[in-house]
């Protein structure tokens, strides 16, 4: 067991605490939490000791409000270093020039295309066929349904990035969806 294991536990009782407890600080955390429920440092012992000691909730909501400042200090250090290697890998990306790492996203669109194009061509040549079949064909593709989601949804996001990093490298600032209703766009 690990401490990210017991984050959900922890965090029912302690929102904060479980947070940081699931992040890059967990290991540290929890032993301010194996600290505060006088067991050994493992995720074991913390989760037996939330289970058998009647006074491990007022225990960790008192060490949470107690620490309450350090660990959001935790949590938006995690958060902000999260983002920084995403966007470290977004400028790496954009500034190669290998042609497949530029192109990754339209590769993505052709074959996502390509294979709609041939399952519904199966799709009719299969119900044309074998027309006693087509309830079962129809049931087959159906189920199919959350993996086309999925799939349209990233080609959806991929061109709006896409979008974005062009309307970037022309120097205008893209906006946001809000602003596209309301008809705004940045003065920069």
């Amino acid at each position: 067991m690990n401490w990210s294991d017991i984050k959900d536990v922890v965090g029912k009782i302690a929102p904060v605490l479980g947070t940081a407890l699931g992040g890059p600080a967990g290991a540290a955390v929890g032993g301010l939490i194996s600290s505060a429920l006088g067991v050994e440092n493992s995720p074991d012992r913390v989760a037996a000791a939330m289970q058998s000691d009647p006074e491990a909730t007022a225990k960790l909501v008192q060490l949470q409000n107690a620490h309450i400042e350090s660990l959001r200090r935790m949590a938006l250090e995690a958060e902000t270093s999260r983002l920084a290697e995403i966007n470290k890998t977004m400028r790496a990306e954009a500034a190669a020039s290998d042609p497949y790492v530029r192109r990754w996203r339209p590769t993505f669109g052709y074959v996502a295309a390509g294979t709609w194009a041939i399952q519904i061509a199966g799709t009719a040549y299969a119900m044309v066929i074998h027309p006693q079949n087509a309830a079962h064909i129809i049931e087959a593709v159906t189920s199919m349904t959350p993996m086309w989601g999925i799939a349209l949804a990233v080609l959806g996001i991929n061109i709006h990035k896409r979008s974005q990093d062009k309307q970037v490298s022309a120097g205008q600032q893209p906006i946001g969806i809000l602003q596209a209703v309301l008809g705004k766009r940045n003065a920069d």
